[in-house]
């Protein structure tokens, strides 16, 4: 309970330091784009935002959870929240938009990947801690444990998921079969489990 307590007395310190970080990274992204003239990376906003997503979900379960009237509001929240907290840890994989023009603009794209990929790295874990302390509350702490584990290994294949197999979470809505089809299918693939593992 002292670590629940803890954890919604620094809520607001979290989510000062997580519009910092993102409005760092956009103002840089917004500079290259000046520099450039160019609106490459700009996905990395979208990116940025499906990110944030869990985080409200995490906290907003967070701030409900011993409200009995909320229960089913939680549920559906926890399970958007799993299918969504992917997106955290993918950004890190946009290194792969990195491209050598010149020095000048490698190193600024170098840092914008950075500070995006930091952003929504630390949202990822500010989003698994609120989920983690919550389980941990209720099952102990080897069920909270568990619980990381397992959460970390859907994040990896989610991140094959959408890095390899180019799905997203809305794909859950307007390609459910395709996407269950291709999932169970990648789960027996030696490919994915080496992918996955790697993350």
């Amino acid at each position: 309970m002292n670590k629940l307590v803890t954890i919604y007395i620094l809520n607001r310190k979290q989510d000062t330091n997580i519009w910092l970080a993102s409005l760092v990274a956009i103002t840089l992204l917004l500079l290259r784009v000046k520099i450039t003239h160019s609106m490459y990376l700009l996905f990395l906003i979208w990116n940025l935002f499906l990110a944030i997503v869990p985080y409200f979900l995490s906290s907003s379960i967070y701030n409900n959870f011993f409200d009995k009237s909320k229960k089913v509001q939680n549920s559906i929240y926890s399970l958007t929240w799993l299918l969504f907290i992917p997106n955290t840890f993918y950004i890190l994989t946009d290194f792969t938009h990195l491209h050598f023009i010149n020095p000048f603009q490698f190193g600024l794209d170098m840092l914008i990947l950075s500070s995006f990929s930091f952003a929504g790295f630390y949202i990822g874990l500010l989003s698994l801690q609120h989920i983690h302390l919550l389980t941990t509350a209720k099952y102990g702490n080897k069920t909270g444990n568990l619980f990381i584990i397992i959460i970390s290994f859907l994040s990896a294949f989610g991140i094959y998921l959408g890095r390899v197999l180019r799905f997203n979470s809305w794909d859950i809505i307007s390609k459910p079969m395709e996407l269950v089809y291709k999932s169970i299918y990648a789960l027996f693939s030696f490919e994915t489990i080496i992918y996955t593992l790697q993350l």
